[in-house]
């Protein structure tokens, strides 16, 4: 089979299948598909898949309930990343502050005293990912940060005493400094949402295309946005 051939038959099998998924969230669910769809539409100049994408969005926004975990990888705080991407890379209109202000304001419910000394360096990382998205949207919007000033001044403090620990990697490592350059005021603040920092450097062996997970993070629309559009950036 011609790799254009083979490429649209993965992408159909994407499609067919992606709309019954039970996660909806960032790295293997729905959002994180539309994601990939939204580029792909952009990159291929067919809107049939920005209008697929729309669907899922659709969708996503019908299945947001009290119970979704605060997570990056499944529950609101990626889904918030997702939101905000789409928004500052055009593929939807709206303000991330009124859409998002629901997340925001749960997420300051969690007291970061006690929050982060337990965080798996996985969910650090996307929960900075969460914040420095937030943040960078009401700089572009010219709107008040995220999060009260009381939040963002415990989230310094928490961030500055991780800093000093051995066990967080150089990821995380470099998106607290981003956040320290924000409250500082020391450089320009510089983070750049990126779907390739989410996904995976692992491939998916051809042949196990129509059976790999579905998503972003090891999955078929992270490694199709990989191979596709992330080389062409």
């Amino acid at each position: 089979m011609k790799t254009y051939d083979f490429i649209q038959t993965i992408i159909h099998n994407l499609m067919l299948k992606s709309f019954f998924l039970n996660d909806i969230g960032l790295l293997h669910g729905k959002i994180g598909i539309a994601l990939f769809f939204y580029n792909y539409s952009k990159f291929t100049d067919n809107t049939v898949y920005s209008d697929y994408a729309d669907d899922l969005l659709d969708d996503i926004w019908n299945s947001l309930h009290n119970r979704l975990p605060d997570t990056f990888e499944s529950g609101l705080t990626g889904i918030a990343w997702g939101i905000e991407y789409l928004i500052q890379n055009n593929f939807v209109l709206g303000n991330s502050n009124e859409i998002c202000e629901e997340i925001d304001n749960r997420i300051m419910q969690l007291d970061p005293f006690r929050m982060f000394p337990k965080f798996a360096e996985k969910e650090l990382e996307g929960f900075l990912h969460y914040v420095l998205i937030r943040i960078l949207g009401t700089i572009r919007q010219q709107s008040e940060p995220p999060f009260d000033k009381l939040y963002r001044n415990n989230l310094f403090q928490v961030f500055s005493f991780l800093q000093q620990q051995d066990k967080i990697n150089e990821t995380c490592r470099t998106l607290i400094n981003q956040y320290f350059n924000f409250i500082n005021y020391k450089q320009p603040f510089d983070y750049k949402p990126d779907l390739l920092q989410l996904i995976d450097e692992n491939k998916i062996i051809e042949k196990y295309y129509l059976s790999a997970p579905l998503g972003l993070k090891n999955g078929i629309a992270g490694q199709l946005y990989k191979k596709i559009i992330g080389i062409a950036k």
